[in-house]
């Protein structure tokens, strides 16, 4: 293992100008960047999911987006004198869906944990792997592009790798 870090901003580019320049970037370094475009704009699940181990027990968490159906009773109108109108609810239901990010905490017994904390997201243009393990040594990644407008926006990109102190 060797120690580095690269760090990359990148303002006024499509999100392919974005991953093209840091692969460039990457391999120039002798890097390895494994990030495609496929599925860092459409991946096939979102959410994270992290611990850490804390004197022996390992605190985690994980976030992910559901679709949600719901119903609701149907919302109704008529005009009255003066042009107003009254809205009401009628007895029919209807169905809706939200999407919405759910959260959860736990904590199980860290003794099997293959390090002392990681770190995966995996979002539409925003991801992340970090790794620490036990002797010291870490891998982070991160990668995150935000559109300003349809088309072109800004996008972040860091990896650092460190050994064992």
């Amino acid at each position: 293992m060797a120690n580095y870090q690269i760090e990359i901003e990148r303002n006024g580019v499509t999100p392919a100008q974005f991953l093209r320049y840091i692969r460039q970037q990457c391999e120039k370094k002798g890097l390895d960047f494994g990030i495609d475009r496929e599925t860092f704009e459409k991946p096939l699940s979102e959410g994270s999911y992290s611990y850490t181990v804390i004197n022996g027990e390992k605190q985690c968490h994980s976030e992910e987006y559901r679709t949600v159906t719901h119903t609701r009773r149907k919302v109704a109108s008529y005009q009255i004198q003066g042009g107003f109108t009254r809205h009401y609810y009628t007895d029919e239901l209807e169905e809706y869906q939200e999407t919405e990010l759910y959260h959860n905490d736990w904590t199980t017994d860290g003794a099997d944990a293959p390090c002392k904390a990681e770190i995966c997201k995996t979002f539409a243009y925003n991801c992340q792997t970090y790794i620490l393990n036990f002797d010291g040594s870490m891998y982070n990644e991160i990668c995150g592009f935000t559109f300003d407008d349809e088309k072109i926006g800004h996008g972040y990109y860091y990896q650092a790798n460190r050994d064992a102190q």
